[in-house]
């Protein structure tokens, strides 16, 4: 009897009957179809055992792959999220679905009111410096272009992509913000014409000193030879007190030629300010209708200065504060305290100034006053970059004025 007849038997038991068997025989037959009914479920049995431990090698892959995954995409993201550019990324429909901490800044957006929505929703039509909805629609941009926006200059870096599916398709977008560096280029041009400026100066400076001092010996003769005559003594005295003037003008102009020789020492500028303060105070010149605060936040804070370069930048600031007051105000003294540096702020409630005295601030012989030869906030300002920092100033018309002055806390 076949196999494949044992397995009918057990499947249909009610034709057994049609077919007549020796017990032995049916028994023996019975026997072999359930030793290879077992034998089958043992196969089966070691193929699920294998099937099951390739699934598990396979989620274990996959979840090394799952797990690589993430950890590269965390690391993109923090790269995108700390990177000092800013990044945004729009779809040709004009969706916008990324943008970073730096492009939130520049462009004054918080990415959860603005993320998935239309950019022309959001940002004016030229606040990239060319026309989004054209660039979109026919996959054409320039490729660097600089706009002034919300007080920046951005450098706008625009790139279309293409990689992908189609739903990820779009254009890239680049911001730098280049407002420092264009304040540098400034400072720089400026150093450079001052530069000029000073050795052409020095070398008249030295041509005048000399013939001054002769007018001024000669006239001085002049003067004691005019005894009986008194008026004309007295013209003879307005060409001393002249070419002592003039001598004075040349002596500061001379000064201002000359590099600063710095003696840098570790002074703790908390007892610094404090002094300073006290000898503003006591001084004649100070008026009674002017308040002077002072305002430092720490304990200590040590820095690197020349104290007497330093002290002399610091006075002509906080007296030219004062002079801006003729009818009185408040001039307060703040000490700020950043990561590699500390910022020195000196403010008025005086008369202020506009954007193109501001400008013409730190040029030689720049002044508004009667008195005034303008070399003084041009000293401050060599003093203050001997020492390796800057001076910036903020001020409106009838607001006041903030001179701060930057300084480095290691040399």
């Amino acid at each position: 009897m076949s196999e494949s007849r044992a397995y009918e038997l057990l499947k249909w038991p009610k034709q057994v009957d049609k077919y007549q068997f020796h017990p032995k025989e049916t028994a023996l037959h019975l026997s072999r179809a359930f030793s290879l009914f077992a034998s089958e479920a043992q196969q089966l049995r070691n193929a699920y055992s294998k099937l099951q431990e390739k699934c598990l090698g396979v989620n274990e892959e996959l979840t090394k792959y799952t797990s690589e995954l993430n950890r590269l995409t965390a690391y993109f993201n923090t790269i995108v999220k700390n990177i000092s550019q800013g990044l945004l990324f729009i779809q040709l429909d004009g969706t916008l679905q990324l943008i970073n901490e730096a492009a939130q800044k520049y462009l004054h957006l918080k990415a959860e009111e603005v993320l998935l929505k239309k950019i022309d929703s959001i940002l004016p039509p030229d606040v990239f410096g060319f026309s989004m909805k054209e660039a979109l629609a026919f996959g054409l941009a320039p490729k660097i272009v600089y706009k002034t926006y919300k007080e920046r200059t951005l450098e706008i870096s625009p790139s279309f992509l293409y990689e992908g599916v189609k739903s990820q398709h779009g254009l890239m977008i680049l911001l730098k913000d280049i407002s420092e560096i264009e304040q540098l280029q400034r400072t720089l041009e400026r150093n450079e014409r001052l530069g000029k400026l000073g050795e052409m100066v020095a070398t008249v400076a030295h041509e005048i000193r000399n013939p001054l001092g002769g007018m001024r010996g000669y006239a001085s003769l002049l003067f004691r030879d005019l005894q009986n005559a008194p008026h004309l003594q007295e013209m003879a005295h307005f060409v001393i007190e002249g070419t002592k003037n003039l001598e004075t003008l040349v002596t500061t102009v001379l000064q201002y030629a000359r590099p600063v020789q710095m003696k840098i020492q570790p002074v703790e500028l908390g007892h610094f300010f404090r002094q300073l303060i006290k000898f503003v105070k006591v001084d004649p010149a100070f008026p009674d209708h002017v308040q002077l605060q002072l305002h430092i936040p720490f304990a200590s804070l040590v820095a690197f200065i020349d104290p007497e370069a330093f002290k002399s930048a610091l006075l002509n600031l906080i007296f030219n504060a004062i002079q801006a007051m003729p009818t009185g105000g408040l001039v307060r003294i703040t000490l700020l305290q950043r990561e590699t540096s500390c910022q020195i702020e000196i403010s008025d409630t005086g008369i202020g100034m506009d954007e193109d005295e501001i400008k013409r601030l730190f040029s030689p012989f720049y002044t508004t006053k009667q008195k005034g030869n303008g070399l003084g906030l041009v000293e401050v300002q060599k003093i203050v970059q001997a020492h390796l920092g800057s001076i910036d100033v903020r001020s409106q018309p009838g607001r006041g004025s903030t001179f701060t002055i930057t300084l480095p806390l290691k040399r």
